[in-house]
C-alpha cells in the first residue's frame, strides 16, 4: 500500500492537447520550498524597511521641530519640553 502511494505521489500526469506531460511531485515540492524561502526573504526585507521608515519619520519630525524652534526663537527649556511632547504624541 505504501509503495502504491509513493508511486502515485511521484508523478502527476497532465494532458495538454494530444501531448502528455509528466510533472514530478518532487519538482512541485521543491518549487514550493523555494517560494517559501523567497517569501521569508521578502518578509525580512519588509521588516527592515519598515524599521528604517519608522526612524526616518522620527528624524523628520525632530528636524521639523528644530526648524520651528529656530523660527520661533524658543528657550532651550521650552525646546526640550516641546521635544518630549512631540515624542509622546508619536507614541500614541
Amino acid at each position: 500500500m505504501t509503495e502504491h502511494l509513493d508511486e502515485v505521489t511521484k508523478k502527476v500526469i497532465k494532458t495538454l492537447d494530444d501531448d502528455q506531460t509528466i510533472i514530478s511531485i518532487t519538482d512541485i515540492i521543491e518549487q514550493k520550498v523555494r517560494k517559501e524561502a523567497e517569501l521569508r526573504q521578502f518578509e525580512a526585507q519588509l521588516t527592515e524597511l519598515l524599521n528604517k521608515k519608522f526612524f526616518l519619520e522620527k528624524e523628520i519630525k525632530i528636524h521639523e521641530f528644530i526648524i520651528s524652534a529656530v523660527r520661533d526663537e524658543i528657550t532651550p527649556q521650552a525646546f526640550i519640553q516641546g521635544l518630549i511632547k512631540a515624542e509622546m504624541k508619536l507614541e500614541d
